[in-house]
């Protein structure tokens, strides 16, 4: 029998070793929700436009994955104030002192990590992850590129929001954690506060832990980023960082494989279709010379349905070139774009594979072919190398001759990424002057790229992203035609081919997110003296992502297929199925081909049937346009499926 003092002593046991615990689950509650108002209120533009208040039903949505990640953030706090609790009032300072201690460490870090998430979102349109700290490595770089108003302005919201939440924290938990006596007899209850914070982590009792797919709940992507937890997601991305396990596994490896052959054309009649590229009697070979635009979407060039007007010269060059209409980026940042283009590697999805240097440095790529047969070769970039480990990647490809910001004067670097577009090209003709015939010379540009701060002034004059964004693109183009006039003025000119392309696609001018196609269709124009009259002003409409480059144009110079590029394919090939029609191929052959593209969010899949973006975290396909049969969402898993395996394998 449990006499009455007895009873009340159990029942303030079991009330004090609960108030503190559920004070700090509701504070950091309160916590996401604050930056999460902030994350949709900064976004404004990314809201559904069909019913832009289903974006706010995130904040409700969230509360699986906010519960779990404040399970996590509250078990050393609590085990702290756990051990004063049952050591007594005289450890009660030593303890309070503590969990103020991680408290304080805990809200300082968070600030920073959600507060840098709108930063990094505006950049990528993906949430935080393992890829930031990797690009940390290069502090000075990002510091370099801050303007002084807005690095004095992110200390302040830094300070401002760490203060706010040191307060909230205070008034919510109150001043005195611990009751007014010892209660040791509150280890008795420890295992259930165990249970539950094992239970709120993982997400309640069922066979698989909490993921994303716990908050996804639109078919509009930014809805799910808004409900997904920021901090969750980061330290997620942390453990799987060099996973050495497929997570995109859909079918049986051997199916999975024989569909990818089958959708190379290995299982397919090769009926060789040639083509007369070239009007010329010199059988010397050509110069190559490529062109890698930043951030050159299609939103921008007329002849791909963009705006009219921002990029003449682009235009010109697609009318005298070859312009391949449906070109899209496999990724979305200069590091993926760069190994895509050269090195005929596709994108993955969580992963970077230039930022591996063991795995990268066993890719193939087109410098490394054409120096092994004799080419001189060189690379061009007005900003810094070290970022993102592109440096690195360029010597082991044989590049001899790596140019970059440190390789220029000071005057010369008139933006906060570093030499602008003008500036690069123009010197890049000097340079290549230099080069012994036949060379191969990779220029990359970076004026089109936050914070737009171009030496240039167009018809669009505006403050808003949209103007400053098409400006810089105007400039960009300026850039270019100036380099081609300065270039024809050299005997090497009529012996050179130059493919100009961008390294990935954006978001701006128009606002698409990442998963809809509109943001990673690219430019890709392929242009030079050389070239046939037949081909000038020629369209190819064949769906192709810029990780086939590497296989056509070494197709166009007369290499054999193959190469050691077994993601790049010869988009020649599937022109020529095109043109054939053979009796014996399959239609879907006939019908120009497919484009892939990726990121942490899904899978993009396109063919002339149609575009879809199958999410990750819903595991649902959301089409764009068209419609996308059963065997092309299949093939599309499967591509995905052994892409990621040949990662690992590397």
């Amino acid at each position: 029998m449990i006499k009455s003092g007895e009873s009340t002593d159990l029942y303030d046991i079991m009330k004090n070793s609960f108030v503190f615990p559920l004070r700090l689950l509701a504070f950091w509650l309160l916590f996401f929700a604050v930056f999460r108002v902030w994350f949709i209120l900064w976004f404004y533009a990314e809201w559904s436009q069909g019913n832009p208040l289903t974006t706010w039903k995130s904040m409700l949505y969230a509360l699986p994955l906010d519960v779990s990640m404040a399970a996590y953030l509250i078990t050393i706090p609590f085990f702290f104030w756990f051990v004063g609790l049952a050591i007594g009032t005289k450890a009660y300072p030593l303890f309070n002192y503590l969990v103020s201690f991680v408290n304080i460490i805990q809200i300082g870090f968070l600030v920073l990590v959600f507060g840098a998430n709108v930063f990094v979102y505006e950049e990528w349109h993906t949430l935080i992850n393992n890829r930031a700290l990797v690009y940390m490595s290069t502090p000075w770089v990002l510091v370099d590129s801050m303007s002084f108003p807005f690095k004095i302005g992110a200390i302040g919201i830094y300070v401002g929001f760490s203060w706010l939440m040191w307060q909230a924290y205070k008034r919510i938990t109150g001043k005195a954690i611990f009751p007014d006596r010892s209660f040791r007899k509150a280890l008795i209850v420890l295992p259930v506060h165990t249970g539950l914070l094992f239970l709120a982590i993982r997400g309640g009792l069922g066979v698989i832990p909490i993921n994303e797919s716990a908050v996804y709940y639109s078919s509009h992507l930014f809805n799910n980023h808004a409900a997904t937890n920021t901090a969750w997601n980061f330290f997620h991305s942390l453990i799987e960082t060099r996973s050495t396990v497929n997570h995109y596994q859909f079918l049986e490896k051997k199916e999975a494989e024989e569909m990818v052959g089958d959708l190379f054309g290995k299982n397919i009649t090769d009926e060789k279709v040639d083509f007369d590229w070239f009007d010329r009697t010199d059988t010397s070979r050509l110069n190559v010379v490529f062109v890698i635009m930043e951030s050159m979407t299609a939103q921008v060039i007329e002849e791909l349905g963009g705006e009219p007007g921002v990029c003449p010269n682009l235009s010109r060059l697609a009318r005298e070139g070859i312009l391949f209409e449906n070109m899209y980026g496999s990724g979305y940042r200069t590091d993926q774009g760069i190994i895509s283009i050269l090195g005929g590697y596709p994108a993955q999805p969580d992963q970077s594979i230039v930022l591996l240097p063991d795995k990268a440095e066993k890719l193939n790529s087109i410098s490394r072919v054409l120096h092994t047969d004799g080419y001189s070769t060189a690379f061009f970039y007005g900003g810094e190398l070290t970022f993102a480990n592109i440096g690195v990647w360029l010597t082991n490809q044989n590049f001899e001759k790596i140019f970059s910001e440190k390789d220029f004067p000071a005057k010369d670097k008139t933006q906060r990424w570093g030499v602008d577009d003008h500036q690069m090209l123009q010197r890049s003709i000097l340079e290549i002057n230099k080069l012994k015939q036949p060379f191969f010379a990779t220029e990359m540009t970076l004026s089109l790229h936050p914070p737009y701060d171009v030496p240039f002034q167009s018809k669009w004059q505006g403050l808003s992203e949209r103007e400053k964004f098409l400006n810089s693109a105007a400039f960009a183009d300026y850039a270019i035609g100036e380099f081609f006039k300065s270039a024809e003025k050299h005997s090497w000119y009529d012996h050179t081919l130059f493919v100009l392309v961008a390294d990935h696609g954006v978001s701006p001018p128009n606002l698409y997110g990442l998963d809809n196609p509109k943001s990673r269709h690219i430019p890709m124009i392929i242009f030079g003296k050389p070239l046939a009259k037949a081909w000038q002003g020629a369209r190819v409409d064949i769906y192709a992502s810029h990780h086939e480059i590497p296989a056509t144009i070494l197709r166009m110079l007369g290499y054999p297929p193959g190469r050691n590029f077994d993601w790049s394919r010869d988009l020649w090939w599937w022109e020529g199925l095109a043109k054939s029609h053979s009796a014996n191929m399959q239609e879907r052959y006939k019908n120009g081909g497919f484009a892939y593209y990726t990121n942490e969010s899904g899978l993009g899949w396109l063919t002339n049937e149609g575009k879809g973006f199958y999410s990750f975290g819903n595991k649902e396909w959301h089409i764009w346009d068209g419609s996308l049969d059963s065997l092309s969402r299949r093939q599309a898993q499967a591509y995905l499926q052994v892409l990621y395996d040949d990662f690992l394998e590397k």
